[in-house]
């Protein structure tokens, strides 16, 4: 059986670099088609945006009900929005979470929990009860809820964060926790995709640390990171695959093993 890999063999920096030139090119491949999905406008919160916009949020501050709700299986507290709130982006899209909209503050993933520390910061509120609104438990009946792809979800994370008063770094690490192990689903559908969970929990782990690492290091754009995450995703999800029909092969020869004993 093939050995387990360790996640960010090598460093994330080249990456980045390797996925740019081949993006530079004039052949179209993997990568570039990748792009096509992913929410790369440099348009990006707290820096001067191609399209002038200035994000920012309108209702704020943050206003709770004060009656708590408790989900089953949640480690923290919920409690619904008191009033609409909205955000316009660095691309002037708007969003709302609704009224009655449930946010625990901590859209962190518990996996990461362990790596990026406490995720209830009352400066995360907002950018949290945003993106609860979209992709939050409890609100699966809300106006908003997967009414866009998972991934410009995340990116609007990013930009709330940052728009909430979240240093740039802090929210690049904190969103790429968010991409690595936040909820997915299938544009069309609204059906879940599942396709990290095969990934064991210590190699998202370990791949936020180098994600932090890169981050701190060379403060990338978030096209960059985005570029980079995927492209880490994507060697992780073929190196499962490869341990998968490695696992299969040996079962399928252990079968026939037993079946010619006498």
């Amino acid at each position: 059986m093939p050995r387990s890999r360790q996640p960010f063999a090598r460093p994330f920096l080249p990456v980045v670099f390797s996925v740019a030139l081949v993006l530079g090119g004039c052949v179209s491949s993997p990568d570039r088609l990748a792009d096509a999905r992913l929410p790369l406008s440099p348009d990006e919160c707290g820096q001067d945006t191609v399209s002038g916009q200035t994000c920012r949020f309108r209702n704020a501050p943050l206003a709770l009900e004060p009656k708590p709700v408790t989900l089953p299986g949640r480690p923290y507290t919920f409690y619904p929005t008191a009033r609409k709130l909205d955000f316009v982006d660095g691309k002037a899209r708007g969003w709302t979470a609704a009224r009655l909209t449930l946010t625990d503050g901590a859209s962190i993933p518990p996996v990461f929990v362990s790596v990026i520390g406490n995720p209830r910061d009352p400066e995360f509120a907002l950018a949290a009860a945003m993106h609860d609104a979209y992709c939050g438990i409890g609100n699966e009946a809300g106006p908003a809820y997967h009414a866009a792809t998972w991934q410009d979800v995340h990116r609007m994370f990013y930009d709330t964060l940052v728009a909430g008063g979240t240093r740039p770094a802090r929210a690049k690490i904190m969103f790429a926790a968010v991409w690595l192990g936040g909820p997915r689903w299938y544009p069309h559908s609204g059906a879940p995709d599942i396709s990290m969970d095969r990934l064991p929990d210590s190699e998202k782990r370990q791949a936020l640390r180098a994600a932090i690492a890169y981050i701190n290091t060379a403060n990338p754009s978030l096209p960059d990171l985005i570029r980079a995450l995927d492209q880490q995703e994507r060697e992780m999800k073929a190196h499962a695959q490869t341990i998968e029909r490695a696992e299969d092969r040996a079962s399928q020869r252990d079968r026939e093993g037993s079946q010619q004993s006498p």
